[in-house]
């Protein structure tokens, strides 16, 4: 079913307010228009939470979903995370599942190739991280569940299960998780965010609500635990230095974990979404050690001084002025939170002004990424959305689980505001999301969306926008290598008017991991693109005469 919106946006300035008013005309708006595909693509997949009406706080974190290229043919599979029985685990239990793209002359296919990468994770799932461990241009991966995590290193479109590797030897409650370079040594570092220790299911007590009805108990009902930081050895595997570098000197529940640069200083810095408590910030210090600045950066808290339920977390040039902007997604009543970055070191709080608090009350966010709809060079923002309190008016009509939303889509008007564009398929569809990834299944040029819902359908958006004529707008793809594997943390800028700016990551959301290549949306500019590549080590670099409408393979020199 296609789903199609336009939208104009006029802004009346009255005193020293600002007045966005919407409306559609039929000469100037956008045709963003979206299809969900997974089960006539062939990729259907059903998560288990294994909620048997105890109402398990586990049940309801969710799984999420990955985007890598595992056989390096040049399309984007699926890695979807599963959950399974939580009260008996013994006997056959489901798994994870990879999705294959067998696509063809444009008509995305999947296939389901979960038997024949040689491994079948069968944890209680919770998040997925990806990246190229060992440098040998083969995506790998890491599962991290309810219990131990897995390395699985990639044998040439086959995955092997390193048993022995230090990410799986404790046995946490590990949600999200990210890859970078963190120590500039060449080789990819993991950090993972665990959530809080929960008690073994046999021990676990029940909450009651006000009306004495059994309910999910809040996060605060559990002790916080530490995260933990991996350095890579440089033989495909990783070692734990979370004590030594300062990681495990604060312990919180940790929800979201995105790496960039935050302070302008050119090392890669860790920012980490916490639920009900401050949110971490740690600076990558020259003496191999981290601190956490977040309370002195302003992103600890909201603009009013409050703790919140922090869940996802995007981080993205939104505004383009060449830094990073944070956005972090937040329970029902609680306002999702836009920090943007002001100088080194220092974020105000700006999602009144931008216009994404007001929409997000009502709701409570997890997984989010911003990417630009329909090409049109502004970031627009997508948020998943699924309730962790069970609504009464739901429950009167026996839905389990009785927390459905629906998700929501912001495009950025490129005047500093933000407006939610309520009737595309991202909407359609009341359920209880969790993670959401992008990237361009269809190799068209354009960025797709998948959402993973919690006891609920894997969704599989296509985007077929238009710009206001009723064409597609020009596009830029790049897939930035340094060596073997993809140049993460490299920060790719264009030399156009706009000077658009990216960073290389599969990191960020919830639980979730996107697609590495990089998409810049053009407009109706034609002309061949020059960019500037600054690569994680500190050096530049320049490419010049990239046509548009393709991808291209920015090779680092020598």
């Amino acid at each position: 079913m296609n789903w199609r919106i336009g939208t104009s946006v006029m802004n009346w300035r009255i005193g020293t307010s600002v007045v966005a008013m919407s409306f559609t005309t039929m000469a100037s708006f956008a045709d963003l228009e979206f299809r969900e595909i997974a089960e006539e693509a062939g990729a259907p997949f059903s998560h288990e939470s294994g909620a048997i009406g105890k109402r398990w706080t586990l049940e309801i974190t969710g799984a999420g979903v990955g985007l890598l290229d595992y056989d390096a043919d040049g399309r984007l599979d699926i890695w979807v995370i599963q959950g399974g029985p939580l009260k008996d685990r013994s006997g056959t239990l489901p798994s994870d599942r990879l999705f294959r793209n067998v696509s063809e002359d444009g008509q995305l296919r999947f296939e389901d190739a979960t038997v024949a990468i040689g491994q079948v994770a069968t944890e209680y799932g919770m998040g997925i991280v990806t990246g190229d461990i060992d440098n040998d241009g083969d995506v790998d991966a890491v599962a991290l569940n309810f219990g131990r995590n897995q390395l699985f290193r990639n044998e040439g479109a086959k995955f092997q299960w390193v048993e022995d590797s230090e990410v799986g030897k404790p046995t946490e409650w590990s949600l999200s998780g990210s890859m970078a370079d963190l120590n500039n040594d060449g080789w990819l570092d993991l950090y993972v965010a665990n959530y809080m220790a929960f008690p073994p299911i046999r021990k676990y007590k029940v909450c009651r609500r006000m009306s004495m009805r059994v309910g999910y108990c809040a996060p605060s009902n559990f002790e916080p635990t530490a995260d933990r930081l991996y350095l890579n050895d440089g033989n495909g595997s990783f070692i734990d230095v979370s004590a030594e570098f300062g990681i495990q000197s604060e312990k919180e529940r940790a929800m979201g974990v995105v790496i960039d640069d935050l302070n302008a200083d050119g090392r890669p810095d860790i920012y980490v979404a916490n639920d009900m408590a401050m949110n971490f910030l740690w600076l990558n210090e020259a003496s191999s050690t981290f601190k956490n600045d977040a309370l002195f950066s302003g992103v600890a808290v909201n603009g009013h001084g409050m703790r919140e339920a922090s869940m996802g977390v995007a981080v993205a040039d939104w505004d383009r002025d060449f830094d990073p902007d944070l956005f972090l997604t937040h329970d029902v009543k609680e306002s999702n939170t836009l920090y943007v970055y002001e100088h080194p070191g220092w974020f105000s709080d700006q999602s009144v002004l931008t216009g994404l608090a007001a929409p997000s009350l009502s709701k409570t966010g997890f997984g989010t990424v911003f990417f630009d709809v329909e090409n049109d060079g502004d970031l627009d923002l997508f948020v998943a959305n699924g309730s962790v309190s069970m609504i009464d008016a739901q429950i009167s009509r026996r839905v389990e689980p009785p927390l459905r939303q629906t998700n929501q889509l912001f495009v950025n008007n490129g005047d500093g505001k933000f407006n939610e564009i309520a009737s595309t398929s991202l909407s359609q569809f009341e359920e209880v999301s969790r993670g959401a990834a992008m990237g361009d299944l269809d190799n068209d040029g354009d960025i797709d969306l998948l959402v993973s819902n919690n006891e609920g359908p894997l969704r599989i958006h296509v985007n077929d926008s238009r710009n206001a004529n009723g064409q597609r707008n020009n596009w830029l793809g790049l897939r930035v290598l340094d060596g073997a594997r993809d140049a993460i943390g490299a920060v790719v800028s264009l030399a156009n008017q706009t000077g658009e700016r990216k960073v290389v990551r599969t990191d960020g959301s919830y639980l979730s991991a996107s697609d590495p290549r990089l998409l810049f949306g053009l407009g109706v500019e034609e002309v061949p693109q020059r960019v500037y590549v600054r690569w994680s080590d500190g050096k530049n670099e320049e490419f010049s005469n990239l046509k548009v409408n393709q991808y291209h393979t920015l090779q680092r020199s020598p």
